[in-house]
């Protein structure tokens, strides 16, 4: 066989390979990697990060969802819950003492309209 036609074989063959590389092989091994980090990205962001030199711990999304369970139930008097539910009884009783003012007024000026 002629060795330029072995020769223009090989750098076809080459050029054939490197194209199909470039072209198929790269972009997923792109997309590949992009979903590998993002996966990593999330497990990190799921599972949470020990504290480091420098960093706090970062918890994970099931210790920050127990945490935010806890201040949405009645835990004693210190839940966010439990504020909301002392902040009403203050308005419920506010909203009494008002009333009777408004109507210890409303006596007063009956009496004074006579």
């Amino acid at each position: 066989m002629d060795p330029l036609l072995t020769a223009a074989t090989a750098i076809i063959t080459l050029l054939g390979a490197w194209f199909a590389v470039d072209k198929f092989i790269r972009p997923v091994l792109k997309t590949i990697k992009t979903l590998m980090e993002r996966t990593a990205a999330f497990l990190e962001d799921w599972n949470g990060t020990d504290a480091e030199p420098g960093r706090d711990k970062v918890p994970g999304v099931m210790e920050r969802l127990n945490r935010i369970d806890g201040e949405l139930s009645h835990n004693g008097g210190t839940s966010i819950k439990d504020g909301v539910a002392r902040i009403e009884k203050r308005l419920e009783a506010g909203d009494k003492k008002f009333d009777d003012l408004y109507k210890r007024i409303k006596r007063i000026e009956d009496r004074l309209d006579k």
